[in-house]
């Protein structure tokens, strides 16, 4: 029997995220073509976070770039969503 799963979005702000992920790019001497390539996202894509065009970022495409810059990021976000949840 399948049970019906329903997912929940979160939304957290983390300081500085972009600026951070493009930092751990830069200090893993890939450019950022290869780091998109490893974890599966456009070098567009890459960009726009870096640069925090976007303000939104998918939880598991921050899991990929934790794995591929090796770099917890993941871990920023649950303390960010912990802190947040305390104001509340």
């Amino acid at each position: 029997m399948e049970s019906d799963l329903m997912q929940v979005t979160l939304s957290v702000d983390v300081p500085n995220l972009g600026p951070r992920i493009k930092a751990a790019v830069e200090a893993s001497g890939k450019s950022p073509t290869v780091i998109a390539a490893l974890a599966e996202m456009s070098v567009a894509n890459l960009y726009r976070i870096m640069a925090e065009e976007t303000k939104s970022i998918p939880r598991e495409t921050l899991k990929r770039l934790s794995e591929v810059l090796a770099v917890d990021f993941d871990a920023e976000v649950k303390q960010a969503l912990v802190e947040q949840l305390k104001v509340q």
